[in-house]
């Protein structure tokens, strides 16, 4: 009797999802570097306008953030792995 063979590579749905987390960080970091860039333009062009420096201000603050979250996420990813091996016998 044949047994089926696992079409993906990944043994587990952790591996999946870690392969999965590493394309979407190689794909997201230099988004964020661009956005970045973008809000350091926006705060050379802002030539002491109160409102266009709150402006990128904000996007400043909104890539710093998001670069945070999309190189977190590695992190949050082991924590779930290792809560999810502790359960299992």
């Amino acid at each position: 009797m044949k047994s089926l063979t696992n079409p993906i590579q990944f043994n587990g749905i952790t591996e999946l999802f870690a392969a999965l987390l590493n394309v979407v960080v190689i794909i997201s970091v230099p988004i964020v570097v661009l956005f970045l860039i973008l809000a350091g333009f926006h705060y050379v062009t802002a030539r002491g306008n109160p409102e266009k420096i709150q402006d990128a201000s904000k996007a400043l603050l909104y890539g710093v953030i998001g670069g945070i979250i999309i190189l977190g996420s590695s992190a949050i990813l082991a924590i779930i792995d290792n809560t999810v091996t502790e359960f299992t016998p």
